[in-house]
């Protein structure tokens, strides 16, 4: 009979194959498109975009155009002077794309003097809002600070984790993670969909109405400003967060939630479609590993 680490063998190499599916399949769509009125609009796009940028950038780089509100406000505005139907997300994508190859006609001149030392006590703050929105949307970074309600999204996660936050030191932090690719995509929250939602509740909220917990497998996140705490599996998630909750059998955790204050503590519920392969422990045990190695909370190794 097949032990628990061929299982694990066999699920990940099924996960990889799918994956090379996907990407095949993207590149097969993206071959067989041929030119027509769409390139004709992107062409003028990117024409207005340029052109807004120049007008409205101020001699700061493109992250802080999108980033910093004043700035995106301007930009904007020039975009809709240019093109009055221009969409704000296309018109942000659009701008990161030109910086990206290359071919904006202007240089920064200015930067927002923000050192390490305001930006490092929001990494963990800026991760956890990154990665549950990323989780949500099954997008990048730069999608959601380029689209004005994933970055309202953003700015409302990291809200929720610590209530003081400044919005765009933040989206700083977070961009700060981003070029130190540590806000990698994970594969397997990308490929093991299945019908995911990701909902999110204070321990509070828990132990007030447990009943706002499923009693169906998963996977749990408890996490707080300090960054992630804990990520476990379960069968029944409402037992076992019921049995957490009540005096963890981790005892790192349990020690936390009892001497910090337990309002200020989050837990993320990854939920799945009742037919999903995540009954199976073999592809909980897959996925919980995975957002171990990618998140590192630290109550998952033993003191």
């Amino acid at each position: 009979m097949p032990n628990f680490a061929n299982h694990c063998e066999l699920f990940f190499r099924s996960v990889i194959g799918f994956a090379w599916l996907w990407l095949f399949s993207l590149g097969g769509v993206a071959s067989a498109q041929t030119p027509d009125s769409k390139s004709t609009d992107t062409d003028q796009l990117k024409k207005v975009v340029q052109a807004a940028f120049v007008a409205a950038h101020d001699g700061y780089s493109v992250d802080e155009v999108l980033l910093n509100d004043e700035l995106q406000a301007a930009f904007q505005s020039q975009c809709r002077e240019r093109l009055p139907e221009a969409d704000p997300e296309r018109c942000n994508w659009t701008l990161l794309n030109l910086r990206k190859a290359g071919d904006l006609e202007v240089k920064a001149t200015k930067s927002r003097e923000v050192s390490d030392g305001d930006l490092e006590p929001l990494w963990h703050v800026a991760e956890i809002a990154a990665r549950a929105v990323q989780d949500q949307h099954r997008t990048s970074i730069d999608r959601v600070m380029a689209s004005p309600q994933w970055k309202a999204d953003f700015d409302a996660a990291a809200q929720k984790i610590s209530p003081e936050v400044d919005a765009y030191l933040v989206r700083r932090a977070a961009f700060q993670l981003r070029k130190a690719r540590q806000l990698r995509p994970e594969l397997i929250t990308r490929l093991a969909d299945w019908g995911r939602e990701v909902r999110t509740y204070s321990v509070e909220e828990l132990r007030a109405q447990p009943e706002l917990v499923p009693e169906q497998p998963g996977i749990y996140l408890f996490r707080d400003a300090s960054g992630y705490l804990y990520i476990g599996e379960a069968m029944d998630l409402r037992k076992r967060l019921g049995q957490h909750l009540d005096q963890s059998d981790r005892q790192s955790l349990a020690n936390y939630l009892k001497e910090l204050k337990s309002d200020s503590v989050t837990i993320e519920l990854h939920t799945f479609a009742p037919d999903s392969r995540i009954k199976e422990l073999a592809v909980r045990r897959a996925y919980e590993s995975e957002l171990i190695r990618s998140r590192s909370p630290r109550f998952n190794i033993r003191p």
